[in-house]
C-alpha cells in the first residue's frame, strides 16, 4: 500500500477511508443497527399529539388517536376545504367578470368599426376594393367557404357571437403584446405568468387521515372507540384480554370494529377467527371487522416500513 494512499487528494472522488472520515453523504442504518426507543411512537400513542391517547379512537385503517385530537383535525380540514372552495369561487367570479368586460369591449370595437365604414367617405371605395380582391381569389375563397360550412355545422353559435369572440381574442392578444416588457427582466413580479383560471380545481375535497404517507378518507361516523384492558395494579400498562400478556411495540395487535376491544393477533387467530365472536363481549365479528393496528415497530429499523435513520453532511472540496 502506498504511503499516502489514505490521504489522496488528486482523485476526483472520495476514497472509502475519506468518506468515512468526513461522514460525507447519506448514511442509512443497517438492519442490525438500533434506532432507540425514542425513534418510535408507542403503540397506544396518538399520531397527532404523540402522547398517550386519551379516550382513544381509531380510523378504519387502525390509526390510533385521541378523540379530541381527531375531532379537532377533522374540523380544521373541513374549514380548510370550505375556505379553499370559497377562494376558487371568487377566482371563477373574477374570471367571469373579466370575460364579460372583454366581450363588452369587443362589441364596442365592432360598433366603432361599423360606424367608421358606414359614415366615412372612403367606406364605399374600401368595399369596392374588397370585392375586387374576392373576385381574384375566388378559388381559395370557395375552399374556405366549404371549411366554414363544416365548422358552422359543428358550431351552434350565431355569427354575431363568433365575431364577438374572435374580436375579444384579438384584443386580448394585442393587450398581451403591449404588456410585454421592452427589457427582458424575468425577476419583475408584474411580468411573471399567471395561472389559467379555467384550470383551477379544489385540491382537497374530503377529509383525509394523514397518519401514513398514503392517505385515505376519514369521517366521524367511521371512527371506532378503542378499548384497552388495563393490567392489574397498573394504570399505564395494557394487556391482551385473552392471553394477559403485556402489550408493547413488539406486539402485533388488532381491534374489532363492532366492539372496539384490542386483542393480540395470536389470540385473534385462536379464538376470534374460528368462533367469529369477540373473546371479551362475544359480539359477532367477521373477518372484515378485524382491523390491524400494529405499532410502528421495535428498536430495530428492520421492524418498521417507514422509519429510516439518515445522516447527511456537506463536504467542500
Amino acid at each position: 500500500m502506498p504511503r499516502h494512499s489514505k490521504n489522496n487528494t488528486a482523485s476526483s472522488v472520495f476514497t472509502y477511508h475519506e468518506s468515512h472520515t468526513l461522514e460525507y453523504g447519506t448514511k442509512r442504518c443497517m438492519e442490525q443497527q438500533r434506532l432507540g426507543r425514542d425513534s418510535f411512537r408507542n403503540y397506544d400513542a396518538c399520531f397527532l399529539c404523540l402522547q398517550t391517547a386519551r379516550d382513544p379512537v381509531c380510523c378504519a385503517e387502525g390509526h390510533l388517536a385521541c378523540r379530541e385530537c381527531m375531532y379537532e383535525n377533522i374540523l380544521q380540514q373541513k374549514q380548510a376545504i370550505v375556505l379553499e372552495q370559497k377562494m376558487i369561487d371568487m377566482k371563477n367570479q373574477e374570471s367571469e367578470q373579466q370575460k364579460l368586460q372583454e366581450e363588452l369591449e369587443a362589441k364596442r370595437v365592432i360598433l366603432d368599426n361599423f360606424d367608421k365604414t358606414q359614415h366615412s367617405m372612403l367606406g364605399a371605395r374600401q368595399r369596392l376594393t374588397i370585392k375586387d380582391e374576392l373576385k381574384d381569389d375566388s378559388t381559395t375563397e370557395k375552399n374556405k367557404a366549404n371549411e366554414k360550412k363544416r365548422k358552422l355545422s359543428d358550431d351552434t353559435r350565431s355569427p354575431q357571437e363568433q365575431e364577438v369572440e374572435k374580436t375579444a381574442a384579438q384584443l386580448k392578444k394585442e393587450k398581451e403584446e403591449a404588456a410585454k416588457p421592452k427589457i427582458g427582466s424575468f425577476w419583475v413580479p408584474s411580468v411573471t405568468p399567471a395561472a389559467d383560471p379555467s384550470a383551477l380545481k379544489a385540491t382537497k375535497i374530503q377529509v383525509l387521515c394523514t397518519a401514513v404517507e398514503k392517505t385515505h378518507p376519514l369521517s366521524i361516523k367511521s371512527l371506532i372507540d378503542v378499548k384497552f384492558q388495563k393490567e392489574d395494579g397498573s394504570k399505564s400498562k395494557n394487556v391482551c384480554p385473552a392471553c394477559l400478556k403485556t402489550l408493547t411495540n413488539a406486539s402485533k395487535l388488532s381491534v374489532l370494529r363492532n366492539c372496539g376491544h384490542v386483542i393480540c393477533n395470536h389470540c385473534i387467530g385462536m379464538f376470534v377467527t374460528k368462533s367469529k365472536k369477540c373473546y371479551v363481549c362475544e359480539q359477532k365479528a367477521k373477518s372484515k371487522d378485524i382491523i390491524d393496528m400494529s405499532p410502528e415497530g421495535t428498536g430495530f429499523s428492520s421492524a418498521s416500513t417507514t422509519a429510516v435513520a439518515e445522516k447527511f453532511n456537506l463536504a467542500f472540496q
